[in-house]
């Protein structure tokens, strides 16, 4: 229920933005709403999430490797996969709906 109504208000914006007639006290509104009805921006993560744990075990796997094959390396190894993960988390919900 909860889904149907976020859906609703995001497309409810972008028509309003489309066609030039969203205002100030829409967007007040509009975000008022989003910000009690979705805090964790799980809309905007929800095609992310779906793909994460295939993605954060490959990313796994080639830290680990690395981990056992070059320790010399693992340091930043660890660091880039952690920012691999985490990064496209920060972009989804700064880009917003």
């Amino acid at each position: 229920e909860k889904e149907r109504m976020v859906e609703a208000i995001i497309n409810a914006r972008k028509a309003g933005l489309t066609a030039q007639s969203w205002s100030e006290d829409n967007e007040i509104g509009f975000n008022f709403l989003k910000e009690k009805l979705d805090p964790l921006h799980m809309t905007e993560l929800k095609g992310y999430l779906g793909i994460l744990p295939f993605y954060g075990a490959f990313l796994y796997l080639v830290t680990l490797g690395i981990q056992q094959f070059s320790r010399n390396i693992f340091q930043y190894a660890y660091v880039i996969a952690a920012a691999l993960v985490f990064a496209p988390v920060v972009a989804l919900i700064a880009a917003g709906p």
